[in-house]
């Protein structure tokens, strides 16, 4: 299908942001006019508060028509990537952000240099909506350099940052799948489908496959992963801080009892839970020991049912009744006012996300087939939505973009409301049962099998640290030693399964994969509450939607009704997630 064949009604409508290109290019303009004013403050701007105040509303209406720009351009090129004009204003972007982040590059280092006339700006009640910016700033005064080791430093990033694109641009080659004598193509998004198959043969052959390109370029892998470890421990040494860890925590405002409180729930106190998970799956697949390449089969096949954007809805209005009318409302609004882009075409974007700005509406890229995932993709990227829409109605521009800490959140939270409002519905064993695994199925996945991937990328850190070599074996080694343990003697681990490591590009993202573990472990516990009409919850996490980044991570979810410190929410979790298969043992 084409563009241009698709009802208007199904794509998004980005005219709210620019009616045609002559406005665009007024903001253009006008940004490129302002950027050069900026210096005119660079040593003065906090002199007095009516020179920063002038300042920062300079640097507000640059960093507004900046972003919408971008965001405008992005989006069409993202639906229509043969659209040159488009292609060439997005090009045209990138290189004015990066030219004013190059002449705000002052900003944090003055203020690093004047804490007390920072400090003293805060004070007048026109300046306290900079006090999270300020104060986030003032934070790592103890972990900022001299001016030339931080010059330095810049100009080794590119230098340090080569590994992640090394092993970005490597792309494996791997032989086709042979079904019924025909051959098919593989790669790591089809392989999910040939893992279905009911054929133990061709999943086998897949996982093979798959996995033997890693092994043949076992060595490639394990220097890119290896440099990228070494550069968060150069990182966090340079800038004194104790450990990798510790440094990627700073950034997110949290601390490192609650990396490890997250690894300990999941890899020690409940993994009991995930054993008994896996013993249920031998039942059900009839075997004794469990093979890597069994542990995608569908367990339950998926009732053949589909569902319109009509049925989708009515779907997601019923599932967020419980928010209210304001809830509603924001989702009325995203199908009226074209929000969405649903239908997949030629050249679209693949996957789905949610994206806005200030000045803009959130929209939604999405692909809807009109099978179940397509429901749950629609109400997980409309909770981003609302989440960003709350957030711009009740925040200033300097407050209102949420940490990527709490951003799964809003989304995870309307996912488990849609399960357990199609579980309740359900009258039909069947479709039942296939709702229950799929729900234990995303419980596994975020709140078990990335709590192994953390400790696994902690000891590689930890061994960098010490001066240890990271070779290939020593890499692959620690993974299947890790692997055994995870699985119990469930799984007979596969002479390949060990390169799989080599798949995984969380890996290169510093501490990364832990955070979705405490989004679905928080999400899971406010959803179950809202479900059941809980009303204080309620009231607690729609204060949580409005608050952008008006405070830490860690406040905002202790806002929202729950606290990711608190032991007690990760058994909660854990419990919901035990019920559930005790549900599922039952009807099976």
């Amino acid at each position: 299908m084409k563009r241009n064949e698709i009802d208007e009604k199904y794509k998004w409508d980005l005219k709210n942001m620019y009616q045609d290109e002559d406005s665009f290019m007024a903001d253009y303009n006008s940004v490129k006019e302002d950027i050069p004013k900026l210096e005119n403050y660079k040593g003065i701007f906090l002199d007095d508060v009516d020179k920063f105040i002038e300042f920062m509303d300079l640097l507000e209406k640059i960093n507004r028509k900046v972003e919408k720009m971008y965001m405008y351009t992005h989006l069409a090129v993202d639906v229509e990537p043969e659209n040159g004009k488009m292609q060439s204003l997005n090009a045209s972007i990138s290189g004015l952000i990066e030219e004013l982040s190059s002449k705000t590059v002052f900003i944090d280092l003055e203020i690093l240099k004047n804490e007390e006339k920072s400090k003293k700006i805060l004070q007048d009640e026109r300046c306290k909506k900079y006090t999270n910016m300020i104060n986030h700033i003032l934070r790592t005064k103890p972990h900022i350099l001299s001016d030339e080791t931080e010059e330095v430093l810049a100009m080794a990033s590119g230098v340090l940052e080569s590994a992640y694109k090394t092993y970005s641009n490597i792309r494996p080659e791997f032989e086709p799948v042979i079904i019924d004598g025909k051959e098919f193509f593989l790669n790591e998004e089809t392989a999910k489908e040939y893992l279905k198959n009911k054929d133990e043969a061709v999943r086998k052959q897949c996982y093979e496959k798959l996995n033997v390109e890693y092994k043949k370029m076992a060595n490639v892998y394990a220097s890119t992963l290896e440099s990228t470890m070494k550069k968060d421990v150069f990182y966090s040494k340079a800038r004194k801080f104790n450990s990798a860890l510790e440094a990627s925590c700073f950034g997110d405002e949290v601390t490192e009892e609650l990396f490890y409180k997250v690894l300990k729930a999941a890899n020690e106190d409940y993994h009991k839970y995930y054993l008994e998970y896996l013993d249920v799956f031998k039942k059900l697949m009839n075997k004794d020991i469990l093979q890597n390449y069994d542990l995608r089969f569908p367990i339950v096949e998926e009732p053949e049912k589909k569902y319109t954007i009509d049925d989708a809805f009515e779907l997601i209005f019923e599932a967020t009744k419980n928010y209210g009318p304001e809830y509603r409302k924001i989702m009325e609004k995203a199908r009226e006012e074209r929000w969405i882009d649903y239908m997949p075409h030629e050249g679209k974007r693949h996957g789905a996300y949610s994206s806005g700005c200030y000045d803009s509406n959130p929209y939604i890229l999405t692909s809807f087939i009109g099978d179940i995932e397509s429901v749950f993709t629609l109400i997980h990227e409309l909770g981003h939505s609302a989440h960003t829409y709350f957030s711009k109605q009740n925040q200033d521009f300097f407050n209102y973009d949420y940490r990527i800490f709490v951003a799964e959140v809003a989304s995870t939270v309307n996912e488990n409301l849609l399960m357990n409002l199609l579980i309740s519905k359900s009258t039909n064993n069947e479709e039942k049962k296939f709702l229950l695994s799929r729900k234990l199925d995303e419980f596994i996945g975020t709140c078990y099998r990335q709590p192994f991937f953390a400790n696994f990328e902690n000891i590689l850190h930890k061994k960098v640290a010490n001066n240890e070599g990271l070779s290939s074996q020593t890499i692959t080694d620690l993974y299947e030693k890790l692997s055994e343990e995870y699985y119990g003697g469930r799984v007979q681990l596969h002479e390949y399964s060990k390169y799989a490591c080599y798949s995984v590009p969380h890996f290169y993202y510093n501490y990364y994969v832990y955070k979705y573990t405490v989004g679905m472990s928080v999400a899971s516990v406010i959803a179950k509450r809202i479900f059941e009409n809980d009303e204080k919850q309620i009231e607690n996490y729609l204060k949580f939607l409005k608050s952008g980044s008006s405070l830490s991570p860690v406040e905002l979810l202790r806002l929202a009704g729950v606290d990711p410190l608190d032991e007690n929410v990760y058994k909660e979790a854990f419990e919901n997630f035990k019920n559930d298969l005790e549900e599922f043992k039952k009807l099976i």
